[in-house]
């Protein structure tokens, strides 16, 4: 079948995994860019049992790390322009919007596919959240300067069709930076495993539909009539394990899962679930540690386990 992602090449079973607990499926390879995900693509109602609880906690215990990282955006997407509308897909509580918009001049707007997330963000970081994806955005075409995405569109059903939606989104010479798993590496253990044991065994990629490589990026980028800036890849150390090259790397796979913990914030107020949120740390030493951080991001290699894109759209 024609290849979902390049729509160039071919694609050939290549090996099967859990997409959730009981449900194992089939996963394609594209023969040109290397591209692979569920065949058929899961319909909704499977993909929405991908995600077992809404980890709200979670959202509260990291709340300054992803303050932190608004206001670090605010400061690089100073040095591009001074001013816009700065759009977040899978904002959760919309917390990194807020260190955009107390640290900058720019208008935030946030979306997030869980309902109670949005509410609980509105009330919490007083952001404009709209709860849906990039089909269904409430936003007029070019209306957004700068759209960010990270690590939301390899849960997409359609990816071309979410990052088409997204350019459309963009004023002309807007930008769009992509954070997303470097496919063949997040599907390693996987075919790895099928391959020496014959049967599916669950690993850490739980909700992906896709794998995709930079060729598969590159190639809907094209489709979306977006011009890729950089592509940087960062997180060695887990590409490392991914490949078996550290001690006892799938150990951790071949055991029997643990069970699926409850929602700890369900039936929580917000007021409670603020109580979550720990004091506020150093900004310099975390400004510090994400800028050395980044010295080790490297345009040529293709071995870390993350690709971080910047692509802009045409005056």
């Amino acid at each position: 079948m024609k290849c979902l992602l390049c729509v160039d090449g071919t694609t050939a079973p290549f090996c099967k995994a859990v997409l959730y607990p009981g449900a194992v499926r089939q996963i394609v390879r594209c023969e040109a860019c290397g591209g692979s995900y569920y065949e058929p693509v899961p319909p909704l109602e499977e993909v929405a049992r991908c995600y077992p609880h809404a980890y709200f906690t979670d959202f509260f215990k990291q709340y300054w790390k992803d303050y932190y990282k608004g206001r670090l955006m605010a400061e690089d997407l100073d040095r591009w322009r001074p001013e816009g509308t700065v759009l977040d897909v899978g904002c959760a509580l919309g917390t990194m919007l807020a260190g955009v918009r107390d640290h900058s001049r720019r208008k935030v707007l946030g979306l997030e596919y869980s309902e109670a997330a949005a509410k609980a963000g509105k009330e919490v970081n007083k952001v404009d959240i709209a709860p849906g994806g990039l089909l269904n955005a409430p936003y007029a075409p070019a209306s957004v300067d700068f759209v960010n995405i990270n690590n939301v569109l390899e849960h997409e059903r359609d990816p071309g069709a979410a990052l088409l939606a997204a350019a459309k989104l963009l004023r002309p010479g807007g930008r769009l930076r992509l954070a997303v798993p470097n496919g063949p590496v997040d599907l390693r253990a996987t075919s790895d495993l099928w391959s020496k044991l014959g049967k599916p065994v669950v690993t850490r990629h739980g909700g992906h539909l896709f794998f995709m490589t930079r060729r598969s990026l590159e190639a809907l980028f094209a489709r979306a009539g977006l011009k890729v800036l950089s592509a940087r890849n960062f997180h060695f150390k887990l590409g490392a394990k991914a490949r078996g090259w550290t001690k006892n790397p799938y150990r951790a796979f071949l055991e029997e899962p643990p069970p699926v913990p409850a929602d700890g914030a369900a039936g929580m107020a917000v007021s409670q679930l603020k109580t979550l949120i720990p004091p506020r740390p150093s900004w310099a030493l975390y400004k510090a540690g994400a800028r050395w951080r980044r010295l080790f991001r490297c345009d040529a290699s293709e071995f870390g386990y993350d690709y971080e894109m910047l692509a802009e759209k045409a005056l």
